[in-house]
Formats: C-alpha cells, sequence, structure tokens
C-alpha cells in the first residue's frame, strides 16, 4: 500500500487525465517546480505497487543528466519509501529499482551509446524527463516499446502510455508541433492517431503550497523575461527578436566522439552572479565547421573553483587555445591555476553578425551536441531590444542583457576560429563560407 499524501488540484487533475484509458500519449508542461515530474513518479511507483511484474522507464537525453536531476531529486526520495520497508532494492551505480513483486524501474539516456539497449526492451510506462532535450525521431521510435502484459490483482492488464515532462521552449519544438498542433514535424504530416494525445499545463502556483516560504517571489518572478516565461509562466516563446536564427534540425547534432585530429579551443565568459561559462568547441578543418561539444555553466564559484573543474573536464584533450573575456584579474587567476588565455574579440555588433552569418551559412559552420542544454537554452532566448532596428544591421542595435552568457562565450569562440577580416557597415562585409563580399 502506498503512503497517503495531500495533492494540489492540479495534481490530482493530473492523476484523473493519467486514468483515462481512451489517452496514450501525454505531456505535463508548465513551470519549474510546479510538481508534475514528482506526479508522474508518483504514479510510476503505484503502478509498480498494483501491476505485478511490470517494467518502466524514466530517461532524459543524458544519464547522467538524469542521475545529477530525477533520480537524486525526485526518484530516490519517493522510492526509499519503498525500500525502508523492504518492497524494492534499490541499484544506486545502475540506476535500477527492483521491486519483490517483479516489477523493474530503470532510469536511462537516450544518447546514442545507450539509445539501442533502451529500444531493446518493453515498457508499460515511458517518462522522458525534460523532453525537448530529444528529437522527435527518437521519442517516436520509443512510441514502439510500449508494451506489458503484467495485470492487477483482478487480472485487468495495465494501461501502457507514454508521458514527457517540460519547460516549454520555443513554438518550433517538436513538444509545441506534437502535442499542440497535431503535426508530424519529421514529414510536417497530420498525426493520424492524435486523438490519443493530451496535454496537462502547470505553474508554480499550482503547487505553491509544497514550497519553501517566498521561493516563487524570490527565485522565479525576479528571473530575466525570458527565463520568467518558460520557468515560472510555462509558455511557449516565439521566435521574434532572436538575435541567432538558430534551428534545431540544422544546428543540433547527437553526441560523438571528437577525432583526435581535429583543433580543440575553449571560450571563457566570467561570471559569479550570472554564470561563469566555459564552452569546448572542436574545428573540422575539412568541413569548416565548428562543434561544441562540452559545457560548463555555475554560478556563486570563485574562478580557482572553475579552473579546477574545467581541467578536470579537459582531461586527456589537447586545447590549442583558451579565449576569455578581457577581465585581466580573472584571466590571471585562471594562468595562476594552469590554463594560459588570450583575451577575446569582444566587437559585440560585428562578432554577432559574423555569427548570424555563421548559423546561416547554407553548408551549415555551427554545430552543437544535443547535451549542450544551457547554449541551446541561451540561444532560444537571446533577443534584440527592437527587432524592427536589428534587421537593418545599423550600428545603434542593442541585445537584452539577459541570459546571455553563453551566447557570448559562443561568439568569443567563433570569432577565434572564423576571424573577421574586414568588417564595413556600410558595405555589409561580413563572412560567409568563407568569402567576403
Amino acid at each position: 500500500m502506498v503512503d497517503k499524501i495531500n495533492y494540489n488540484p492540479k495534481q490530482l487533475e493530473g492523476l484523473k487525465l493519467l486514468s483515462n484509458k481512451l489517452k496514450k500519449f501525454f505531456k505535463f508542461w508548465g513551470g519549474s517546480r510546479s510538481g508534475k515530474t514528482f506526479l508522474i513518479i508518483r504514479a510510476i511507483r503505484i503502478r509498480c505497487h498494483k501491476y505485478p511484474g511490470s517494467k518502466h522507464l524514466v530517461a532524459r537525453y543524458s544519464f547522467a543528466n538524469a542521475k545529477k536531476t530525477i533520480w537524486l531529486q525526485t526518484m530516490l526520495p519517493e522510492f526509499r519509501k519503498d525500500e525502508r520497508i523492504g518492497l524494492c532494492k534499490i541499484n544506486l551505480a545502475e540506476g535500477i529499482i527492483r521491486y519483490k513483486n517483479g516489477s523493474v524501474v530503470m532510469l536511462g539516456g537516450l544518447e546514442p551509446s545507450r539509445i539501442d539497449s533502451i529500444l531493446g526492451a518493453e515498457y508499460a510506462t515511458i517518462f522522458i524527463s525534460e523532453a525537448n532535450e530529444n528529437k522527435f525521431i527518437d521519442i517516436e521510435n520509443l512510441f514502439s516499446r510500449l508494451n506489458d502484459t503484467s495485470t492487477d490483482h483482478k487480472g485487468n492488464p495495465i494501461h501502457c502510455f507514454f508521458i514527457c515532462d517540460l519547460n516549454p521552449t520555443v513554438v518550433s519544438s517538436w513538444t509545441y508541433q506534437v502535442f499542440i498542433k497535431g503535426i508530424n514535424p519529421n514529414d510536417g504530416k497530420p498525426i493520424n492517431n492524435f486523438h490519443l494525445f493530451t496535454n496537462l499545463w502547470f505553474t508554480p502556483y499550482d503547487n505553491e503550497e509544497n514550497l519553501s516560504s517566498g521561493y516563487i517571489q524570490q527565485n522565479l518572478e525576479s528571473l530575466s523575461s525570458s527565463k520568467r516565461k518558460r520557468f515560472l509562466e510555462g509558455q511557449y516563446g516565439s521566435f521574434e527578436g532572436l538575435v541567432f536564427p538558430f534551428e534545431e534540425n540544422r544546428h543540433i547534432v547527437d553526441d560523438f566522439e571528437i577525432p583526435k585530429n581535429w583543433k580543440r579551443i575553449r571560450s571563457i565568459d566570467f561570471g559569479y552572479v550570472h554564470p561563469f561559462v566555459c564552452l569546448w568547441v572542436a574545428y573540422d578543418e575539412s568541413n569548416e565547421c565548428a562543434y561544441i561539444y562540452r559545457e560548463y555553466v555555475v554560478s556563486r564559484q570563485t574562478v580557482r573553483t572553475h579552473a579546477m573543474e574545467i581541467l578536470r573536464l579537459s582531461e586527456g584533450e589537447e586545447i590549442s587555445d583558451t579565449i576569455c573575456d578581457h577581465d585581466a584579474e580573472d584571466r590571471a587567476t585562471l594562468e595562476e591555476n594552469g590554463i594560459l588565455n588570450i583575451p577575446a574579440n569582444k566587437d559585440v555588433l560585428a562578432g554577432l553578425d559574423h555569427v548570424i552569418d555563421l548559423f546561416e551559412n547554407p553548408k551549415t559552420k555551427i554545430k552543437i551536441f544535443r547535451s549542450c542544454i544551457e547554449l541551446r537554452n541561451s540561444l532560444e532566448s537571446y533577443r534584440w531590444k527592437n527587432p524592427d532596428v536589428a534587421t537593418k544591421k545599423g550600428k545603434d542595435r542593442e541585445v537584452v542583457k539577459e541570459d546571455d552568457d553563453p551566447a557570448d562565450a559562443l561568439r568569443y569562440a567563433m570569432m577565434e576560429l572564423f576571424p573577421i577580416v574586414n568588417v564595413d557597415y556600410g558595405l555589409d562585409k561580413r563572412y560567409q563560407g568563407g568569402v567576403f563580399f
């Protein structure tokens, strides 16, 4: 018997929705700390009790991120209630929970090195947390793995379903196209069984009774406008006014092992309250393409602490250069701790136009690993103050200085790998595919 708790009204609505056997594909979306993830994990735990021998998957794109977030923050506190009374055993190393009645809950990652093993099994529940990290073709493949024959004590079969949760990004996301518009983003055609899909929207205000006093006011209402829209209001954003023409289908790639002969650099934007950012970038010279393959985005730590972590993450790699923001004291601290560096080209408007050209280049000069979540979020929220002025590419353009730290580090790296030879705004001379015109 599962322990009793007091659900908030939105969670009760969610439980009722999950019991609807006419629906098979669920999306719980909205703001941060709104109670949606806990509700899903709670539902999986109940299903483990009710349907002996059932199998359930909980996953994110990155298994490592899944272990650091949903496993530690939500799954362990919930499933340890059963472990303490001898109903299950938890394998911390593998991320597997095995019940005495035969039910199993597995933690997984959808990155290329792990997804085949996940697709090799079948499940009663598939829960993808932070679903917008993934590409829809992998999600669609998971749909076919919904199959489980377990029953309750009365012989009633388990209702198999897929569920995802997320803080929304932009309307081009597959999570919007599939669950809101009913369109398959792979071919642009209507989804045939769209009647099986459903949504439930959450906000932190729904869950205020379970949050610490002042959390919403101090942590969420004080966010930048773009982050407030995503993490407090829980709403999708639009493309209007975005600085970079970033497109997931063109610019995001699955993680892969970087060839040893590719040049590697690091790019750093200093910060304390605002995050300190380091990006690792590999350059494929044969295709003139830069791959951002790792990110480090951390607030409220000393530069010395950052330096130690950057060196740890870079072990075994030959880094040609580290390009930094111009802060002399912070650059000196990096050097004292073993990271030699050079100052970045900080011509903001020229750099922005340069990166825009690289994104727009038909040959795709910038590609970003799917695991670089913070950089992706930054690119989807980095905006011009006045979009109408921005289209004219004049010197009076300004960006909104919010959520720009990873985007700044990207600009420094691109200015290093694709140096500008000449910029004349009167003639609009910029780099494009190795040609200046």
